[in-house]
Protein backbone atom coordinates (compact mmCIF):
# COMPACT_ATOMS: atom_id res chain seq x y z
CA UNK A 1 0.00 0.00 0.00
CA UNK A 2 1.12 3.45 -0.55
CA UNK A 3 1.35 6.15 1.93
CA UNK A 4 3.75 8.50 0.74
CA UNK A 5 2.46 12.13 0.61
CA UNK A 6 1.16 13.75 -2.25
CA UNK A 7 1.44 17.69 -2.92
CA UNK A 8 -1.95 19.31 -4.53
CA UNK A 9 0.16 21.24 -6.41
CA UNK A 10 1.35 17.97 -8.40
CA UNK A 11 -2.52 16.76 -8.49
CA UNK A 12 -3.32 20.05 -9.96
CA UNK A 13 -1.14 20.18 -12.70
CA UNK A 14 -1.45 16.81 -13.40
CA UNK A 15 -5.24 16.76 -13.46
CA UNK A 16 -5.11 20.14 -15.34
CA UNK A 17 -3.06 18.52 -18.57
CA UNK A 18 -5.42 15.56 -18.50
CA UNK A 19 -8.38 18.12 -19.31
CA UNK A 20 -6.29 20.27 -21.70
CA UNK A 21 -4.56 16.85 -23.66
CA UNK A 22 -8.29 15.57 -23.95
CA UNK A 23 -9.65 17.96 -25.74
CA UNK A 24 -6.14 19.22 -27.37
CA UNK A 25 -5.88 15.68 -28.86
CA UNK A 26 -9.46 15.57 -29.68
CA UNK A 27 -9.99 18.83 -31.27
CA UNK A 28 -6.77 18.99 -33.19
CA UNK A 29 -7.89 16.32 -35.36
CA UNK A 30 -10.80 18.25 -36.32
CA UNK A 31 -9.12 21.10 -36.88
CA UNK A 32 -6.51 19.93 -38.97
CA UNK A 33 -9.26 17.72 -41.12
CA UNK A 34 -8.81 19.31 -44.56
CA UNK A 35 -5.38 19.10 -44.12
CA UNK A 36 -5.54 15.10 -43.32
CA UNK A 37 -7.84 14.81 -46.48
CA UNK A 38 -5.43 16.59 -49.13
CA UNK A 39 -2.88 14.49 -47.94
CA UNK A 40 -4.04 11.33 -47.43
CA UNK A 41 -7.81 10.82 -49.22
CA UNK A 42 -6.65 12.56 -52.56
CA UNK A 43 -7.83 10.17 -54.70
CA UNK A 44 -11.41 10.36 -53.39
CA UNK A 45 -13.53 13.07 -54.81
CA UNK A 46 -13.29 16.03 -53.10
CA UNK A 47 -16.49 15.74 -51.24
CA UNK A 48 -16.09 12.40 -50.21
CA UNK A 49 -12.57 12.53 -49.18
CA UNK A 50 -13.87 15.65 -46.89
CA UNK A 51 -16.38 13.84 -45.35
CA UNK A 52 -14.15 10.74 -44.66
CA UNK A 53 -11.41 12.75 -42.80
CA UNK A 54 -14.70 14.42 -40.72
CA UNK A 55 -15.87 10.66 -40.51
CA UNK A 56 -12.31 9.59 -38.74
CA UNK A 57 -13.11 13.00 -36.39
CA UNK A 58 -16.28 11.30 -35.28
CA UNK A 59 -14.74 7.60 -34.55
CA UNK A 60 -13.12 9.36 -31.68
CA UNK A 61 -16.53 10.11 -30.08
CA UNK A 62 -18.06 6.48 -30.70
CA UNK A 63 -14.78 4.70 -29.49
CA UNK A 64 -15.13 7.07 -26.12
CA UNK A 65 -17.74 4.73 -24.48
CA UNK A 66 -15.26 1.63 -25.11
CA UNK A 67 -12.50 3.63 -23.70
CA UNK A 68 -14.73 4.44 -20.64
CA UNK A 69 -15.45 0.87 -19.94
CA UNK A 70 -12.10 -0.24 -19.90
CA UNK A 71 -10.54 2.22 -18.42
CA UNK A 72 -13.19 2.43 -15.44
CA UNK A 73 -12.30 -1.06 -14.70
CA UNK A 74 -9.16 -0.76 -14.56
CA UNK A 75 -9.47 2.06 -12.20
CA UNK A 76 -11.90 0.40 -10.07
CA UNK A 77 -9.98 -2.55 -9.62
CA UNK A 78 -6.52 -1.84 -10.26
CA UNK A 79 -6.37 2.19 -9.14
CA UNK A 80 -7.10 5.55 -10.70
CA UNK A 81 -3.05 6.35 -11.32
CA UNK A 82 -2.81 2.96 -12.95
CA UNK A 83 -6.03 3.91 -15.46
CA UNK A 84 -4.18 7.40 -15.90
CA UNK A 85 -0.56 6.04 -16.76
CA UNK A 86 -2.09 3.90 -19.43
CA UNK A 87 -4.51 6.57 -20.95
CA UNK A 88 -2.10 9.20 -21.57
CA UNK A 89 0.28 6.43 -22.52
CA UNK A 90 -2.09 5.09 -25.37
CA UNK A 91 -2.65 9.17 -26.11
CA UNK A 92 1.19 9.58 -26.49
CA UNK A 93 1.72 6.89 -29.10
CA UNK A 94 -1.29 7.71 -30.71
CA UNK A 95 -0.08 11.07 -31.69
CA UNK A 96 3.42 10.36 -32.00
CA UNK A 97 1.66 7.88 -34.80
CA UNK A 98 0.16 10.92 -36.61
CA UNK A 99 3.27 12.95 -36.72
CA UNK A 100 5.47 10.07 -37.81
CA UNK A 101 2.23 9.04 -40.63
CA UNK A 102 4.18 7.95 -43.92
CA UNK A 103 2.69 9.70 -46.78
CA UNK A 104 0.15 8.44 -49.36
CA UNK A 105 2.81 7.99 -52.09
CA UNK A 106 5.00 6.17 -49.83
CA UNK A 107 2.43 3.26 -48.58
CA UNK A 108 -0.72 4.04 -50.17
CA UNK A 109 -4.22 3.42 -49.03
CA UNK A 110 -2.56 1.25 -46.14
CA UNK A 111 -1.53 5.06 -45.01
CA UNK A 112 -5.94 6.09 -44.92
CA UNK A 113 -5.79 2.24 -42.07
CA UNK A 114 -3.46 3.50 -40.27
CA UNK A 115 -5.09 6.99 -39.55
CA UNK A 116 -8.33 5.67 -38.38
CA UNK A 117 -6.32 2.97 -36.24
CA UNK A 118 -4.60 6.32 -34.14
CA UNK A 119 -7.77 7.66 -34.25
CA UNK A 120 -9.55 4.93 -32.63
CA UNK A 121 -7.14 4.77 -30.02
CA UNK A 122 -6.77 8.42 -29.56
CA UNK A 123 -10.74 7.69 -28.42
CA UNK A 124 -10.82 4.88 -26.02
CA UNK A 125 -8.17 6.74 -24.38
CA UNK A 126 -9.97 9.92 -24.09
CA UNK A 127 -12.88 7.34 -22.44
CA UNK A 128 -10.25 7.63 -19.36
CA UNK A 129 -8.32 10.65 -19.73
CA UNK A 130 -11.03 13.49 -18.43
CA UNK A 131 -13.34 10.88 -16.21
CA UNK A 132 -9.78 9.82 -14.50
CA UNK A 133 -8.76 13.51 -14.18
CA UNK A 134 -11.40 14.43 -12.30
CA UNK A 135 -11.76 11.55 -10.12
CA UNK A 136 -8.11 11.26 -9.45
CA UNK A 137 -8.53 15.00 -7.95
CA UNK A 138 -11.61 14.91 -6.32
CA UNK A 139 -9.84 11.93 -4.51
CA UNK A 140 -6.84 13.33 -3.74
CA UNK A 141 -8.37 16.73 -1.63
CA UNK A 142 -10.18 17.88 0.94
CA UNK A 143 -14.30 17.57 0.38
CA UNK A 144 -14.14 21.50 1.23
CA UNK A 145 -12.34 21.82 -2.30
CA UNK A 146 -13.80 18.90 -4.36
CA UNK A 147 -15.36 21.88 -6.63
CA UNK A 148 -12.12 23.71 -7.11
CA UNK A 149 -9.90 21.00 -7.55
CA UNK A 150 -12.47 19.24 -9.83
CA UNK A 151 -12.86 22.35 -12.08
CA UNK A 152 -9.28 22.65 -12.60
CA UNK A 153 -9.67 19.83 -14.91
CA UNK A 154 -12.43 21.67 -17.01
CA UNK A 155 -10.14 24.57 -17.01
CA UNK A 156 -7.83 22.28 -18.49
CA UNK A 157 -10.21 20.99 -21.26
CA UNK A 158 -10.98 25.11 -22.51
CA UNK A 159 -7.38 25.85 -22.47
CA UNK A 160 -6.73 22.25 -24.76
CA UNK A 161 -9.33 23.88 -27.25
CA UNK A 162 -8.10 27.41 -27.47
CA UNK A 163 -4.05 25.56 -27.51
CA UNK A 164 -5.39 23.38 -30.49
CA UNK A 165 -7.28 26.33 -32.25
CA UNK A 166 -3.90 28.70 -32.27
CA UNK A 167 -1.61 25.52 -33.39
CA UNK A 168 -4.17 24.61 -36.15
CA UNK A 169 -4.19 28.42 -37.25
CA UNK A 170 -0.22 28.55 -37.47
CA UNK A 171 0.44 25.69 -38.72
CA UNK A 172 -1.94 26.07 -41.22
CA UNK A 173 -0.48 29.47 -42.36
CA UNK A 174 0.70 29.80 -45.85
CA UNK A 175 3.96 31.41 -44.16
CA UNK A 176 4.60 27.69 -42.39
CA UNK A 177 6.03 25.15 -44.36
CA UNK A 178 4.02 22.47 -45.86
CA UNK A 179 4.70 19.54 -43.24
CA UNK A 180 4.10 21.92 -40.35
CA UNK A 181 0.71 19.78 -39.60
CA UNK A 182 2.79 17.30 -38.54
CA UNK A 183 4.14 19.29 -35.42
CA UNK A 184 0.56 19.83 -34.08
CA UNK A 185 0.78 16.07 -33.15
CA UNK A 186 4.20 16.52 -31.82
CA UNK A 187 2.83 18.63 -29.52
CA UNK A 188 0.15 16.40 -28.39
CA UNK A 189 2.81 13.81 -27.69
CA UNK A 190 4.96 16.11 -26.04
CA UNK A 191 2.03 17.16 -23.73
CA UNK A 192 1.54 13.24 -23.31
CA UNK A 193 4.82 12.52 -22.12
CA UNK A 194 4.84 15.35 -19.73
CA UNK A 195 1.89 13.89 -17.88
CA UNK A 196 3.28 10.21 -18.13
CA UNK A 197 5.83 11.87 -15.78
CA UNK A 198 4.18 13.39 -13.85
CA UNK A 199 1.34 11.00 -13.29
CA UNK A 200 4.48 8.21 -12.77
CA UNK A 201 5.49 10.23 -9.50
CA UNK A 202 1.94 10.35 -7.83
CA UNK A 203 0.72 7.91 -5.40
CA UNK A 204 -2.71 6.26 -5.33
CA UNK A 205 -5.78 8.52 -3.69
CA UNK A 206 -6.63 7.43 -0.17
CA UNK A 207 -10.10 6.68 -0.92
CA UNK A 208 -9.01 3.95 -2.95
CA UNK A 209 -6.80 2.40 -1.16
CA UNK A 210 -9.12 2.57 2.07
CA UNK A 211 -11.80 1.73 0.14
CA UNK A 212 -10.17 -1.35 -2.17
CA UNK A 213 -11.73 -4.21 -0.73
CA UNK A 214 -15.48 -2.91 -1.19
CA UNK A 215 -14.23 -3.17 -5.17
CA UNK A 216 -17.04 -5.47 -6.69
CA UNK A 217 -15.76 -7.90 -9.59
CA UNK A 218 -17.96 -5.83 -12.22
CA UNK A 219 -18.74 -2.34 -11.02
CA UNK A 220 -19.72 -1.19 -13.72
CA UNK A 221 -22.63 -3.29 -13.53
CA UNK A 222 -22.56 -2.81 -9.43
CA UNK A 223 -23.11 0.93 -10.12
CA UNK A 224 -25.98 0.47 -12.98
CA UNK A 225 -27.80 -2.03 -10.76
CA UNK A 226 -27.69 0.51 -7.45
CA UNK A 227 -27.16 3.71 -7.99
CA UNK A 228 -29.70 3.81 -11.53
CA UNK A 229 -31.18 7.16 -11.08
CA UNK A 230 -27.13 8.96 -10.32
CA UNK A 231 -26.20 7.23 -13.74
CA UNK A 232 -29.60 8.14 -15.63
CA UNK A 233 -28.50 11.94 -14.76
CA UNK A 234 -24.94 12.45 -15.03
CA UNK A 235 -25.36 10.91 -18.61
CA UNK A 236 -28.14 13.77 -18.91
CA UNK A 237 -25.84 16.03 -17.54
CA UNK A 238 -23.37 15.89 -19.77
CA UNK A 239 -25.47 15.39 -22.86
CA UNK A 240 -26.98 18.87 -21.60
CA UNK A 241 -23.19 19.95 -21.73
CA UNK A 242 -21.97 18.58 -24.90
CA UNK A 243 -25.15 19.81 -26.57
CA UNK A 244 -24.65 24.00 -25.19
CA UNK A 245 -20.69 23.31 -25.65
CA UNK A 246 -21.13 22.04 -29.34
CA UNK A 247 -23.64 23.83 -30.56
CA UNK A 248 -22.29 27.75 -29.60
CA UNK A 249 -18.61 26.39 -30.58
CA UNK A 250 -18.99 24.34 -33.47
CA UNK A 251 -22.55 25.03 -35.28
CA UNK A 252 -23.33 28.69 -34.15
CA UNK A 253 -20.88 30.52 -36.10
CA UNK A 254 -21.55 28.68 -39.01
CA UNK A 255 -25.28 29.25 -38.85
CA UNK A 256 -24.82 32.73 -38.17
CA UNK A 257 -22.83 33.25 -40.89
CA UNK A 258 -25.04 32.00 -43.22
CA UNK A 259 -28.41 34.11 -41.52
CA UNK A 260 -26.29 37.85 -41.51
CA UNK A 261 -22.80 37.59 -43.66
CA UNK A 262 -20.78 38.46 -40.73
CA UNK A 263 -17.83 36.27 -40.37
CA UNK A 264 -17.78 34.86 -37.13
CA UNK A 265 -14.89 32.64 -37.01
CA UNK A 266 -14.06 34.30 -33.90
CA UNK A 267 -16.72 33.49 -31.80
CA UNK A 268 -15.15 29.96 -30.40
CA UNK A 269 -12.57 31.71 -28.71
CA UNK A 270 -14.76 34.06 -27.13
CA UNK A 271 -16.13 30.82 -25.37
CA UNK A 272 -13.34 29.27 -24.67
CA UNK A 273 -11.88 32.46 -23.46
CA UNK A 274 -14.89 32.74 -20.89
CA UNK A 275 -14.45 28.85 -20.05
CA UNK A 276 -10.97 29.65 -19.21
CA UNK A 277 -11.39 32.78 -16.90
CA UNK A 278 -15.03 31.12 -14.91
CA UNK A 279 -15.15 27.62 -14.73
CA UNK A 280 -13.22 27.07 -11.53
CA UNK A 281 -14.38 30.26 -9.92
CA UNK A 282 -17.93 28.50 -10.47
CA UNK A 283 -16.11 25.16 -8.83
CA UNK A 284 -14.75 27.15 -6.10
CA UNK A 285 -18.10 29.12 -5.58
CA UNK A 286 -19.74 25.85 -5.50
CA UNK A 287 -17.21 24.78 -2.69
CA UNK A 288 -18.90 27.63 -0.60
CA UNK A 289 -22.91 28.28 -1.02
CA UNK A 290 -23.15 24.22 -2.11
CA UNK A 291 -22.78 22.26 -5.16
CA UNK A 292 -26.26 21.52 -5.78
CA UNK A 293 -27.96 24.80 -5.52
CA UNK A 294 -25.70 26.49 -8.36
CA UNK A 295 -26.21 23.29 -10.67
CA UNK A 296 -30.26 23.93 -10.82
CA UNK A 297 -29.00 27.73 -11.13
CA UNK A 298 -27.11 27.14 -13.78
CA UNK A 299 -29.04 24.65 -15.51
CA UNK A 300 -32.01 26.59 -15.62
CA UNK A 301 -30.68 29.76 -16.52
CA UNK A 302 -28.61 28.09 -19.71
CA UNK A 303 -32.47 26.57 -20.53
CA UNK A 304 -34.38 29.91 -20.63
CA UNK A 305 -31.64 31.76 -22.23
CA UNK A 306 -30.47 29.20 -24.89
CA UNK A 307 -34.39 29.96 -26.24
CA UNK A 308 -33.87 33.53 -26.84
CA UNK A 309 -30.44 33.51 -27.97
CA UNK A 310 -30.71 33.14 -31.87
CA UNK A 311 -33.67 35.30 -32.02
CA UNK A 312 -31.56 37.94 -30.64
CA UNK A 313 -28.59 37.27 -32.49
CA UNK A 314 -31.10 37.91 -35.41
CA UNK A 315 -32.90 40.74 -34.99
CA UNK A 316 -30.24 43.35 -35.54
CA UNK A 317 -26.69 41.87 -36.20
CA UNK A 318 -23.76 43.16 -35.38
CA UNK A 319 -20.13 42.08 -34.96
CA UNK A 320 -20.48 43.76 -31.53
CA UNK A 321 -24.52 42.61 -30.88
CA UNK A 322 -23.70 39.02 -31.94
CA UNK A 323 -20.06 38.93 -29.24
CA UNK A 324 -22.27 40.15 -26.43
CA UNK A 325 -25.31 37.47 -26.45
CA UNK A 326 -22.49 34.48 -27.47
CA UNK A 327 -20.70 35.96 -24.33
CA UNK A 328 -23.77 35.94 -22.11
CA UNK A 329 -24.17 32.52 -23.16
CA UNK A 330 -20.53 31.50 -22.11
CA UNK A 331 -21.09 33.17 -18.59
CA UNK A 332 -24.02 30.92 -18.02
CA UNK A 333 -22.60 28.07 -19.46
CA UNK A 334 -19.68 28.28 -17.11
CA UNK A 335 -21.68 27.80 -14.61
CA UNK A 336 -22.58 24.14 -16.07
CA UNK A 337 -19.13 23.69 -16.87
CA UNK A 338 -17.54 24.40 -13.47
CA UNK A 339 -20.08 22.59 -11.09
CA UNK A 340 -21.96 19.69 -13.16
CA UNK A 341 -18.80 17.37 -13.25
CA UNK A 342 -17.67 17.70 -9.69
CA UNK A 343 -21.47 17.28 -9.10
CA UNK A 344 -21.75 13.76 -10.94
CA UNK A 345 -18.89 12.53 -9.74
CA UNK A 346 -19.69 12.68 -6.23
CA UNK A 347 -22.59 11.01 -7.06
CA UNK A 348 -21.33 7.41 -6.91
CA UNK A 349 -19.09 6.01 -3.97
CA UNK A 350 -15.68 4.53 -4.24
CA UNK A 351 -16.36 1.20 -5.33
CA UNK A 352 -18.06 2.00 -8.66
CA UNK A 353 -17.28 5.43 -9.50
CA UNK A 354 -14.77 5.38 -11.91
CA UNK A 355 -16.30 2.61 -13.82
CA UNK A 356 -19.82 4.38 -13.47
CA UNK A 357 -19.16 8.22 -14.61
CA UNK A 358 -16.81 7.60 -17.44
CA UNK A 359 -19.24 5.68 -19.00
CA UNK A 360 -22.47 8.08 -18.27
CA UNK A 361 -20.52 10.73 -19.08
CA UNK A 362 -18.85 9.45 -22.56
CA UNK A 363 -22.61 8.07 -23.60
CA UNK A 364 -23.91 11.67 -22.74
CA UNK A 365 -21.74 13.74 -24.25
CA UNK A 366 -20.17 11.87 -27.38
CA UNK A 367 -23.10 10.10 -28.41
CA UNK A 368 -25.88 12.80 -27.50
CA UNK A 369 -23.54 16.13 -27.35
CA UNK A 370 -21.65 15.56 -29.82
CA UNK A 371 -24.22 14.97 -32.55
CA UNK A 372 -25.69 18.19 -31.58
CA UNK A 373 -24.14 20.22 -34.72
CA UNK A 374 -25.28 17.10 -36.90
CA UNK A 375 -29.00 17.58 -34.96
CA UNK A 376 -28.96 21.47 -35.66
CA UNK A 377 -28.13 21.09 -39.33
CA UNK A 378 -31.09 18.97 -39.92
CA UNK A 379 -33.52 21.17 -37.69
CA UNK A 380 -32.35 24.42 -40.05
CA UNK A 381 -33.61 22.31 -42.97
CA UNK A 382 -36.21 20.56 -42.49
CA UNK A 383 -37.66 23.82 -39.54
CA UNK A 384 -39.65 26.65 -41.25
CA UNK A 385 -38.33 28.77 -37.64
CA UNK A 386 -35.01 27.51 -37.25
CA UNK A 387 -34.17 30.23 -34.63
CA UNK A 388 -36.76 28.80 -32.03
CA UNK A 389 -36.43 25.19 -33.11
CA UNK A 390 -32.68 24.96 -32.35
CA UNK A 391 -33.29 26.79 -29.23
CA UNK A 392 -35.66 24.65 -28.05
CA UNK A 393 -33.80 21.41 -28.91
CA UNK A 394 -30.91 22.52 -26.51
CA UNK A 395 -33.25 24.19 -24.12
CA UNK A 396 -35.21 20.83 -23.59
CA UNK A 397 -31.87 18.44 -23.44
CA UNK A 398 -30.96 21.08 -20.18
CA UNK A 399 -33.84 21.36 -18.66
CA UNK A 400 -34.70 16.90 -18.29
CA UNK A 401 -31.10 16.98 -17.11
CA UNK A 402 -32.36 19.64 -14.37
CA UNK A 403 -35.12 17.64 -13.79
CA UNK A 404 -33.17 14.69 -12.93
CA UNK A 405 -30.54 16.90 -11.59
CA UNK A 406 -34.05 17.90 -8.62
CA UNK A 407 -34.85 13.97 -8.59
CA UNK A 408 -31.27 13.13 -7.06
CA UNK A 409 -30.82 15.58 -5.07
CA UNK A 410 -33.84 14.95 -3.35
CA UNK A 411 -33.32 11.13 -3.14
CA UNK A 412 -29.60 12.59 -1.42
CA UNK A 413 -31.50 14.46 1.18
CA UNK A 414 -33.72 11.49 1.93
CA UNK A 415 -30.96 8.99 2.87
CA UNK A 416 -29.24 11.90 4.85
CA UNK A 417 -31.98 11.87 6.80
CA UNK A 418 -32.08 8.46 7.51
CA UNK A 419 -28.50 8.23 7.86
CA UNK A 420 -28.90 10.58 10.42
CA UNK A 421 -31.02 9.07 12.40
CA UNK A 422 -29.17 7.41 15.74
CA UNK A 423 -29.83 3.67 15.68
CA UNK A 424 -28.45 3.69 19.14
CA UNK A 425 -31.18 5.61 20.48
CA UNK A 426 -33.72 3.75 18.68
CA UNK A 427 -32.06 0.55 20.49
CA UNK A 428 -32.14 2.55 23.76
CA UNK A 429 -35.91 2.99 23.62
CA UNK A 430 -36.92 -0.31 22.54
CA UNK A 431 -35.30 -1.79 25.14
CA UNK A 432 -36.75 0.47 27.75
CA UNK A 433 -40.07 -0.44 26.42
CA UNK A 434 -39.43 -4.06 26.32
CA UNK A 435 -38.26 -3.74 30.29
CA UNK A 436 -41.36 -2.12 30.65
CA UNK A 437 -43.54 -4.59 29.67
CA UNK A 438 -41.56 -7.43 30.97
CA UNK A 439 -42.27 -5.65 34.80
CA UNK A 440 -46.10 -5.13 34.26
CA UNK A 441 -46.80 -8.60 35.03
CA UNK A 442 -44.62 -8.42 38.54
CA UNK A 443 -46.63 -4.73 39.50
CA UNK A 444 -49.92 -6.22 38.50
CA UNK A 445 -49.30 -9.30 41.32
CA UNK A 446 -48.14 -6.41 43.87
CA UNK A 447 -51.35 -4.84 43.64
CA UNK A 448 -53.16 -7.64 43.99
Amino acid sequence: MENKSVKPNQVIISCFLAGCLEMYDFAIFGLLATVIHKKYFSFMSSDNSLVIAYALFAVGFVCRPVGSIIFGYIGDIYGRKTALVTSVSIMGIASLSMCLMPSYESIGVVSCYLIALARIMQGISLGGEFSGGIIYAIEHSNKSKHGLIGSSVVAGCSVGILLATIVSFIVQSETTPEYSWRFAFFLGFGLSIIGFFIRQKLTETPEFLTNKESITKVPLLTGFREYTLESITTMLIAAAGGSNLYFVVVYVPVYLKGVTGLDLTYLPMITTMVLISLSSFWGWKSDQIGRSKLVVVGVTLNAIYILIMLPLATINPSFLSITLIIAVHAILFSIINGTTNVFAVELFPVKCRYSCYAFCHSIGMGLIGGTTPMVAALITKHSNYPNFVLGLYISILTLLAGIFVGFTIRKKKKNKVFKSINLNEIDGQRNKINAKYLELPVVQAQQR
